[in-house]
This record gives structure tokens, C-alpha cells and sequence, in this order.
């Protein structure tokens, strides 16, 4: 009897520290702009940052892709998302109160703003976004800032329409629009600018060359979801707020993403990405 007594103590001794492992995992998704793989290379050592400094475990999540990662989003299985300015916003206008802004990425070679751009071949006779008329057209998603909105926002401005151009089905990802113009399977692709290095360095895309760059928008946000518990929203934003443009730290932590750091934001900072939505429902 005492034995079955110690057994049942221990046993839910265990049950009860799983329960609070299970609990203190914070988990982060990502939002898969490229592969799986080349995401988890890059932010392998910001997830190992985060979880030394907050002194719990930080999981890294990465979808297969958008539409994956929407629906986890809004179903509540992150706690934190760090995604492209419409994603903030979207999740924003459909979660309310309970999504914020922690901080504001500084990509290298960008900084604290990016921007889309559109793809031809060489030698092709396209030469402005006016020449799209009729032609082609591919791009990431639907809820792409880099690979879709900020193109659609050009296009409305040079009088296209969705109903000018021949648009193909989304490509889910930058490297398949990519290869969609080299293939001549589009004569256009959307990709967002500073992609477009790390893809001709994973693909064989000779002919593949940016014709022009859209407007610029603002960079990815890490922001809270509702699910954030309180007490780990400080913790998370000085953690990052560690991570300053220029300082070695960062270097060591964030060059494998292609960041430099991150800086204060506010909800303010991302009226220009709702500016941008506005010429998709236009378009």
C-alpha cells in the first residue's frame, strides 16, 4: 500500500512537470517565405537567443506555406508571429486588441523597410510595368507583401487591372516564381527585392534579371497574438531590442537571417501596408 502510495506521488510529479514544460514552450511561427529548410538555417540561432534570454524554450514554426500559416495563426497555435507587414495587419483587423507590434526587423542591404519587384528575362521587350498589359503574370500568394501586394499596388497605378493581364495561379514560393520566368512558363514574376540573391544561389535561373522594384514597405514585424501570455511580452520585446543594429551581438545571432537587428515599432508604422491594401481591392 505505501509503495502504490509513493508510485502515485511520483507518477504525478511527472505529469506535472510535463504540464509545466509543455506550458513554458513559447512557440514562434515564421512565416515560410522560402523552403522549410533554408528558414530553419536562418533563425536557428535567433530561437537559441530567445530562449537563454527568456530562460524557457522557444520553438521555431514554419508551415508548409501561407495558407497553412494563416490558418495556425488564427486558430491560436502561436504565440508570437514574425511575418510580412499585411500578415500584421490581417491578423490585426481579424484578431483585434490581442495582436501588437513588439519590434521592427532591420534587414541587411533593406533596413527597417523592403520592397517587391518584377521579373523578366533577358532580352525580353517588356521595359516598364506599363508593357504588362495582356502578358503572363505569376506570384507567390495572395497575402504576399513582397510577392504580390507591393506588385499590385504598381500595376493599379499604371491603370492594370486584374482583368488585363493573364494571371497564373500562385506559386506558394519566391523560388517558383522564379523559375516560372526562366522556364517561360510567365513573362513576369513578383518576388519580394531581397530574395532574389538568396534564390539564384539555390535554383539555376541564368536569363532571370529584375526589371524594376515597387514601392517600399515596411519590414517584418515580430508582434503578440492573443495566446501571448503577459509576463513573457517584456521579456520577448527587451530580448530583441538586445539585438541593435551594428552591435556584435547581433552580428553573431542574426547574420545567418540577413537581419541586422531590430528596432521600436508601433501599429502606427504599418498605415502605408494598409494604403497598399486598399490597390488590391481596387485591383
Amino acid at each position: 500500500m505505501k509503495n502504490s502510495i509513493i508510485n502515485l506521488f511520483f507518477s504525478v510529479i511527472i505529469i506535472l512537470l510535463f504540464a509545466s514544460s509543455m506550458q513554458a514552450q513559447i512557440k514562434v511561427g515564421i512565416l515560410p517565405r522560402l523552403s522549410a529548410s533554408e528558414m530553419t538555417e536562418m533563425f536557428k540561432p535567433l530561437v537559441s537567443h530567445l530562449s537563454a534570454e527568456l530562460g524557457q524554450e522557444v520553438e521555431m514554426v514554419i508551415p508548409k506555406d501561407f495558407d497553412t500559416y494563416m490558418k495556425m495563426l488564427k486558430s491560436g497555435e502561436f504565440d508570437y508571429a514574425y511575418a510580412n507587414p499585411n500578415v500584421y495587419v490581417e491578423a490585426k483587423n481579424s484578431l483585434g486588441e490581442g495582436v501588437e507590434p513588439l519590434v521592427l526587423a532591420v534587414e541587411t542591404g533593406s533596413g527597417k523597410t523592403f520592397s517587391g519587384c518584377f521579373l523578366v528575362k533577358k532580352g525580353s521587350p517588356l521595359k516598364s510595368v506599363s508593357d504588362f498589359k495582356g502578358k503572363k503574370m505569376i506570384f507567390v500568394d495572395e497575402k504576399s507583401a513582397g510577392g504580390y501586394l507591393t506588385q499590385v499596388t504598381e500595376l493599379v497605378k499604371a491603370g492594370i487591372l486584374k482583368k488585363d493581364i493573364k494571371l497564373l495561379p500562385f506559386a506558394k514560393k519566391h523560388t517558383n516564381v522564379a523559375l516560372a520566368v526562366q522556364n517561360g512558363v510567365a513573362d513576369v514574376g513578383g518576388i519580394r527585392t531581397q530574395d532574389f540573391d538568396k534564390i539564384k544561389n539555390t535554383v539555376n535561373i541564368p536569363d532571370v534579371i529584375i526589371l524594376t522594384e515597387t514601392v517600399a514597405i515596411p519590414n517584418w514585424p515580430l508582434f503578440k497574438l492573443p495566446k501571448a501570455r503577459q509576463e513573457i511580452n517584456n521579456k520577448m520585446k527587451e530580448a530583441l531590442l538586445k539585438l541593435q543594429p551594428g552591435a556584435a551581438k547581433s552580428i553573431s545571432v542574426l547574420k545567418s537571417a540577413k537581419l541586422d537587428g531590430f528596432v521600436e515599432t508601433s501599429d502606427s508604422d504599418f498605415d502605408s501596408m494598409r494604403e497598399v491594401a486598399k490597390a488590391k481591392a481596387e485591383f
